[in-house]
This record gives structure tokens, sequence and C-alpha cells, in this order.
């Protein structure tokens, strides 16, 4: 997974674009971006810090570490719900 499908993947997932900032960094938003030594970060930006940062090796699990941790903390809150499946194959967005 990519930035680019990331984002698809939380429009999806009805997460608003203003709360992210992938590829880069703007307040009062989750972002995702490469750092100067390679590793990719991930964090919720407020008033010029890295909240809750975590490091990754790569974009790939960057991107699928902040698609879970939003997907999880909506279930909690109650704003995902769970729905039955269609059984479709799926078929990404080109």
């Amino acid at each position: 997974m990519n930035v680019t499908e990331l984002r698809r993947a939380l429009r999806a997932l009805e997460i608003p674009d203003r709360e992210l900032a992938l590829g880069g960094q703007a307040e009062y938003s989750w972002c995702v971006e490469p750092s100067t030594d390679g590793l990719w970060e991930v964090y919720w930006y407020e008033r010029g810090n890295k909240n809750g940062l975590a490091r990754l090796s790569t974009e790939s699990e960057a991107c699928y570490y902040l698609l879970g941790r939003l997907t999880y903390s909506r279930l909690l809150g109650g704003t995902l719900a769970v729905r039955e499946a269609d059984n479709s194959p799926f078929t990404p967005e080109v």
C-alpha cells in the first residue's frame, strides 16, 4: 500500500481528507511522511508537535499502520460500523 491507496481506503471509510496529510505535514491532522533517515513517520501533528510518533521501515508499513489505527479508533468510538460482506470480488479504483 502507498499513500495514494491509503487515501482511497480512508475515503471509503468516510474519514475526512481534512484529517490527513499524506506525504507531508499539516496542523491538526494525521501525517504519513518519509523522514530524512529513510524511515517513514506516522503521527498526529498539533501545535508544532508530532504526537504518537511511530517510525516504520517502509511506506507500506506506515500506511497499514495508520489505516489500522484509524479503523480501530473508529470502531471503538462507534463511528464505524461493521457490515455484512457482499462477497463480490474487490476491484481497486484506478
